[in-house]
């Protein structure tokens, strides 16, 4: 696994120190000898440490493993690291089903979508024998980020309850500008809170494709953790207890 080495121990001695977590400790969790990252910042050419430690580094940071090693966290705003903790938390949360999302169909009246009216084309008013004047209602995802933009129907939508009664969502969809025939779409990813208190949805964090920081692959690596709960059977709590009981 190549790397850039420098990168990943600037990264471990950033992370550690911003978690309150003494050198040492990281490298006794990691299974390391005292002084391994050190001789690993002072020794230029060095073999880089292996793909263990790196998951084991990630895991103890909570960080994910890609960003460890291609994000300068010392370049990193405190709202980016606080974004990216929350991010690595739901996700935790996430696979020990502490969080249980579920995927919501998108229908009107929703407070993340909008409903447009699109003229079909004088093909598909052929082919379905319908008026000259007909239109279309498509629910289009409606950004909370950049209002400005248009995304295609349908949009993905994840949900899961959090605390006080509100509503955490995952959007993923595709913005109309960006397409281009024969190329896969890129899907922005947008994490956005409902809470009762306030009328509108607020923004957490969204995909920046263009800078594809930590918080990118810390928001793409949620989605996959997501997707894989729910496609994972779901076990009422009392269930799970009588299981575990049979299996201990």
């Amino acid at each position: 696994m190549k790397y850039d080495k420098n990168l990943f121990i600037k990264n471990i001695y950033v992370l550690a120190k911003d978690k309150k977590i003494k050198i040492g400790e990281l490298e006794a969790n990691c299974n390391v000898s005292t002084g391994y990252f050190a001789r690993f910042r002072q020794v230029e050419g060095k073999s880089a440490p292996g793909a263990d430690v790196l998951m084991n580094a990630a895991d103890q940071l909570s960080v994910s493993v890609d960003a460890l090693l291609s994000f300068d966290f010392t370049q990193a705003t405190e709202p980016e690291k606080k974004l990216l903790n929350f991010l690595a938390k739901l996700r935790l949360e996430t696979e020990t089903r502490k969080l249980h999302w579920q995927q919501e169909a998108p229908v009107a009246p929703h407070p993340l979508l909008v409903s447009s009216q699109n003229l079909m084309t004088e093909e598909e008013k052929a082919q379905d024998e319908l008026p000259d004047d007909v239109s279309v209602s498509v629910l289009q995802y409606r950004s909370v980020f950049r209002p400005d933009l248009n995304y295609l129907p349908p949009v993905a939508l994840y949900r899961c309850f959090f605390p006080e009664k509100r509503i955490l969502y995952l959007a993923a969809a595709v913005r109309s500008d960006k397409v281009v025939p024969g190329q896969k779409n890129p899907v922005d990813l947008e994490l956005v809170m409902l809470d009762p208190r306030v009328p509108d949805p607020l923004p957490l964090v969204r995909m920046d494709h263009e800078g594809h920081g930590c918080l990118d692959m810390a928001l793409d690596g949620l989605l996959t953790v997501v997707k894989k709960a729910i496609s994972l059977p779901a076990l009422m709590p009392e269930v799970e207890t009588i299981i575990d009981d049979y299996l201990n």
